[in-house]
């Protein structure tokens, strides 16, 4: 991430404290299920912080993220893009005391999610599927899974109830008198609250879905409007942005699975989204190549792009490699063989979807429209060493090594044969032509203007 310090200086403070009762159990859950979502720095970070929780009830002593960055020998921007993650994906609620010099920090940590609740969320647990696979994921499953030992249908329950234990307190006892002292014991002053777990938080959406459409286009005649609580609503938001529903799809489905059940649960949507999306999808879960560039990972531009460059960025950055196969095919369905490629470089070599856009489309371009894996792979590994994240970055980096690039495509070797007369170039594709003419124009008019001044000096010599 560039330009941390916009938001963030080593001088600046931070305190942490944990919202609620961090129990040791939590290690494991984090560990095993969030851990592969989040990655190691965002998981290092989390369990830093936490380890500076002094005690559940007050924050923990001012430190500076200069001081954090010596411990955990991180820059700054791994700082920051860590904490981002954590918040994301309900782990941490950050506040800022602007007005505070200098600015301070305030980091409430969040548990995570119990295993129940984390493996039938429909978000968490179909992104950690999509990152371990079938098998691991089974694997992982296993260790939050208990099994009964005994049929509850030969058991009678003999566990003693309160009163046959204790003896009743007098009626006259249980009275609490104004102004007493068991009053002033007994009340939680307005600014306290007791301890307790803080129940875990999924996935933070922002509101770029129209939940409202939804809303106002269900038939009322079919599904009352009373149904949509603030639970459901959040559901319904969680659902459409995992599945990359539309909101006349999440419509449809709400409409169906009321008429299925006769009511609208949380558990009844998500069980009805899946249903719908695997009649449309042959049973299979929501595709890695379906997702498109994160926000965090985007160019900030505000006016309209005017270059092809800045016009392919944008596209890159707002459309799925999915998309983009489908685009260059004119429209058709891509091939199983390249989707299955494309999800294995995105889970394997951890590149973000905008700069499998721009691999895609280089390797396409170049390489006779065929994405041969051997030399995708190459690329991608090389891309993912170089811990390219943008678009941009990924551009520029097909321009500096196309030389190379060329060397590797197995087109090179049919290539060599061939006389260089009769050699076809490879086209480019429109973002790096386009810079490349830019540069022949520019070398033109530099000598032009060298020509235009020699002549001038030449009349100048002559005139005296």
């Amino acid at each position: 991430m560039e330009h941390a310090w916009k938001e963030l200086l080593p001088i600046d403070q931070y305190q942490v404290k944990a919202k609620g009762i961090l129990h040791d159990y939590y290690r494991k859950t984090l560990t095993s299920l969030y851990q592969p979502l989040i990655g190691p720095v965002a998981y290092s970070l989390y369990m830093t912080l936490w380890a500076q929780v002094e005690s559940e009830t007050d924050w923990s002593e001012p430190a500076t993220h200069h001081s954090l960055m010596n411990m955990m020998q991180l820059n700054l921007n791994d700082i920051l893009l860590a904490r981002k993650k954590l918040e994301a994906i309900g782990l941490l609620e950050t506040y800022v005391d602007e007005a505070h010099d200098p600015r301070r920090y305030y980091y409430l940590l969040e548990s995570p999610l119990s295993p129940h609740e984390f493996f039938n969320d429909g978000a968490l647990n179909v992104y950690l599927y999509n990152k371990l696979g079938h098998y691991q994921f089974q694997q992982v499953k296993k260790q939050f899974v208990s099994k009964k030992s005994v049929s509850s249908e030969r058991l009678r329950e003999v566990t003693a109830a309160f009163n046959d234990v204790f003896q009743s307190l007098h009626p006259s006892e249980l009275v609490v008198k104004k102004d007493s002292e068991m009053e002033q014991a007994l009340t939680v002053k307005t600014d306290e609250a007791f301890l307790d777990e803080s129940g875990g938080r999924s996935i933070r959406l922002t509101d770029d879905f129209d939940i409202d459409f939804v809303i106002e286009s269900v038939s009322h005649l079919i599904v009352p409007k009373d149904v949509f609580t603030d639970e459901l609503i959040e559901a319904v938001r969680k659902l459409a942005y995992v599945y990359k529903l539309k909101p006349l799809d999440m419509k449809y489905i709400i409409e169906s699975t009321y008429v299925k059940f006769n009511e609208l649960t949380v558990e009844q949507l998500r069980k009805g989204t899946q249903d719908w999306y695997a009649q449309q999808h042959n049973s299979q879960l929501p595709h890695l190549s379906l997702r498109v560039q994160p926000p965090l990972y985007r160019e900030n531009i505000t006016k309209e792009p005017e270059t092809e460059e800045e016009k392919a960025i944008q596209w890159f950055e707002t459309v799925s490699p999915y998309e983009v196969l489908e685009g260059i095919a004119g429209g058709a369905k891509p091939a199983a063989s390249d989707l299955k490629l494309i999800e294995s470089i995105m889970f394997e070599q951890k590149l973000l979807p905008g700069v499998v856009n721009v691999l895609i489309d280089y390797v396409m371009r170049t390489n006779d429209m065929k994405l041969s894996r051997a030399y995708v792979e190459k690329i991608a590994a090389h891309w993912s060493r170089k811990k390219i994240k943008t678009v941009k970055e990924a551009m520029n980096l097909a321009r500096t090594e196309h030389q190379k690039y060329q060397q590797w495509s197995p087109e090179s070797k049919r290539k060599k044969t061939i006389q260089k007369k009769n050699e076809r170039k490879a086209a480019l594709p429109k973002w790096m032509s386009e810079q490349k003419e830019t540069q022949t124009f520019d070398a033109e008019e530099f000598e032009r203007k060298k020509k235009e001044l020699e002549a001038r000096l030449k009349q100048y010599n002559q005139t005296e």
